[in-house]
Parts: C-alpha cells; structure tokens; sequence
C-alpha cells in the first residue's frame, strides 16, 4: 500500500512537471509563430521559462498572473488566482459528476433490472444520444429553451448567465453533467446486466430471495467496480469540457482563468492551471481505485 501511494505521489510530481515544461514550450512556440523562431531556440527558451518557474515554486512564490479577466484584468499573486477561481470550478464539477453518477447508476441499474425492450433500448438510446451531443450545442438548446419559455409564458427558468452560488448554477451544471451522466448509465446498465446473468445470481433467485435483496447484496458489489470506473472517466470527461462551459456561462473558475492565459499566451499561468486540473483527477482516481479494490474484495468474498 505505501509503496502504491509512493507511486502515485511520484506520478502526480511528474505530470505536474511535464504539464508546466510543456505548456511553456507550446506557449513559447505560439507567440512566436510569426518570427519564424527555429525549434531549438523555442525549445530552449520554454526551458528557461520552466527552470525560472520552478526555482519561483521552490522559493515560496508562484509569481503573479497577468492575464485572466476573472480578476479585472489587474495582476495578483497566482496563488490567490487559483484559491479565487479553484472552489468555483471544483463545485461546479463535484455537482455535475454526483449528479450524474447518482441518477446515471440509478437509471442503469433500473434498466439492467427491467424485462422491457422499450426501456433498455430507451434507457441506451438516450445515453449514446447525451454521450454524443456536443456541451455548446446542449447550452444553445437550453438556452433557447429559456428564451422561448419567458416569451410565450413569461416564465424565466433558469439565469442564462453569470455566477452565483444559487439558480445559476442550474445550466452549468446540466450541460456539464450531461456527458458523464450518459457515461456512468450505459457502464451501470451493461455492468449490471452481465452480474445478473451469473451464476451464484441465479442460485440465489431460486433460493427465493426477494429481488431487490438480490439487487443490493449480490449484484451490484460486483457491478460497482466497473461503474467507479465510469465514475473516473466521467470526472476526466467533465474537467475537459469546463472550459467550454465556463467561457459559455461566465463562470469565474479555472477553465475560465485557462483559456485566457493562453489567449495572452501567458504560459506561468495557463501551466499552473493546468497542474491544478491534473493533480486534482489524479487525487480522484487514486480515491475511486482505492473504493473499487475494496468493492471488488467484497464481491470477491461474497461470491465465494
């Protein structure tokens, strides 16, 4: 076990740093596309960037962001730029991916559950259709929506724009949960219709058992690995679709802050960003491997 957290941790390390040295370059490499800079020069230049970056991190500072209009264009310490725009981008995130791991394994679930064909193949059809719909196309429509329902009824249902810890974050949070929703559904869906075929299922059906007994301790300890899998693929789907999201709503949180670091080319900032992203799903898949090996050691022992 320590030996796995050592591992992760020197992961973590390396990503943040291959982020930031990478970053750097791209960044150093755009913003000179018109000097016909030779690639050596830029590569070097992009390490010098990173060698002064790292040695600002190792003394205590992060330097100061120049670019982000979440701050009114005015610089501050980069460090109050990610504690400014981090909780609003993780609340953000956290709401739509429990969301939509909460109603997609519950709809999964229910389909696998259920005999009919028309839900299965409604309950699937839906989830290649959410899974396949672009985030800006399902905001214009939401969008539309609204614009439609307070012209012909005088009914406003949800902020179209701007941040609030209240109804605005109705929008965000259905556009970026869409995908992930329709991600977790389809995994919970075939996860726990192969469990329900199995064996030591069956027995426990002829035994008498009641259905929903069955459901909960023998079918879905087995089908939960798969799904927190889902779930890890989910966050990883939600965290590349916030900045769309971000920039199409005005929230103030890091994709936000990401995308207009790299409009000015400020590579200090767009690679601590980045870094920020990158270890935060880093820390969450390191959690959900840890959920699912216990899961899967329970249903191991349960089958048994």
């Amino acid at each position: 076990m320590l030996l796995k957290v050592v591992t992760r941790v020197l992961l973590v390390a390396l990503t943040f740093v291959l982020i930031i040295v990478l970053s750097q370059i791209a960044l150093t490499a755009a913003s000179t596309r018109f000097e016909r800079t030779p690639v050596n020069e830029v590569v070097g230049r992009g390490l010098e960037s990173s060698r002064d970056y790292f040695i600002d991190l190792f003394s205590g500072s992060l330097g100061e962001a120049s670019s982000t209009s979440i701050l009114g264009g005015q610089r501050r310490a980069m460090g109050e730029v990610v504690l400014d725009a981090y909780p609003k981008s993780m609340a953000l995130v956290a709401l739509a991916v429990g969301a939509a791991t909460l109603a997609g394994t519950a709809m999964g679930v229910l389909a696998a559950a259920t005999k009919s064909r028309r839900v299965r193949g409604l309950v699937l059809g839906s989830s290649i259709l959410a899974i396949s719909t672009p985030s800006f196309l399902l905001a214009v429509l939401l969008l539309m929506l609204s614009a439609e329902s307070a012209q012909r009824f005088g009914v406003r249902l949800w902020p179209s724009f701007g941040f609030g810890w209240d109804e605005h974050l109705i929008l965000p949070t259905i556009v970026l949960g869409a995908r992930p929703f329709a991600q977790v559904t389809n995994i919970a869906f075939i996860a726990t219709d192969e469990v329900l075929r199995l064996d030591h299922i069956r027995t426990a059906r002829a035994k008498g058992l009641v259905e929903s007994l069955i459901m909960s301790r023998h079918a879905l300890p087995n089908a939960m690995v798969p799904i927190l899998g889902a779930v890890s693929a989910a966050l990883s789907i939600a965290l590349s679709t916030l900045p769309v999201v971000e920039v199409f709503f005005s929230w103030p949180g890091l994709g936000f802050a990401l995308l207009q670091s790299i409009r000015r080319f400020d590579a200090a900032t767009a690679g601590t960003l980045l870094g920020a992203l990158a270890v935060t799903i880093a820390i969450v898949r390191f959690a959900l491997d840890a959920i699912a090996s216990r899961y899967q050691h329970a249903a191991t022992g349960a089958t048994a």
